[in-house]
């Protein structure tokens, strides 16, 4: 018997996959998700317009192409933004169901369940760490605090001191 070389797990197998996985999605997956967002824009306006009905027609911004003999949006522009959404959210999906899966590369391989425990470790110090200093800029905060509400005392003491000068002022100055 002979020994295939195997493949790892998350490698696609056929022909299409392994170029989706290795050209097509490192080179064009942004532009794909950018394309949707445009279709879906488009869809928004032109069904936004179409709602608006005959009133439509009588907006001045509105391409006259778009509006249709009985004053609202032709029904075949509504298609044409449904079609394109739907050609769009094709092509995500064909794109989705070919990008490779990050974490399947930890769950198969033997390494995996160690690089988990020592990045759990990592990340329950760096918690603490994070904690630690949450725990001492709270203590800076409420000490700024303090400070605060003395000076803020200070401030309303020499404020009651300078309108009981004043009333003096005006009383000596009144008699």
């Amino acid at each position: 018997m002979t020994a295939r070389k195997r493949e790892p797990l998350h490698q696609p197998k056929t022909a299409v996959g392994k170029f989706m996985a290795n050209k097509f999605i490192p080179r064009y997956a942004n532009k794909v998700m950018g394309l949707v967002y445009l279709g879906a824009a488009i869809l928004i306006i032109i069904v936004g317009l179409r709602g608006l009905g005959s009133l439509a027609g009588t907006v001045g911004i509105i391409p006259s192409f778009l509006i249709g003999p009985d004053n609202k949006i032709d029904p075949y522009w509504v298609m044409f933004a449904l079609l394109l959404e739907f050609g769009m959210l094709l092509i995500l999906g064909i794109v989705t169901f070919y990008t490779p899966s990050e974490y399947i590369d930890i769950i198969h391989t033997d390494e995996g369940d160690s690089d988990i425990r020592g990045s759990a470790k990592d990340l329950k110090n760096e918690i603490r760490e994070l904690k630690d200093f949450a725990d001492e800029e709270l203590r800076v905060v409420e000490d700024y605090v303090e400070k605060f509400d003395s000076l803020s005392k200070k401030v309303r003491e020499i404020q009651l001191s300078n309108i009981q000068a004043i009333s003096k002022m005006k009383e000596t100055i009144d008699n």
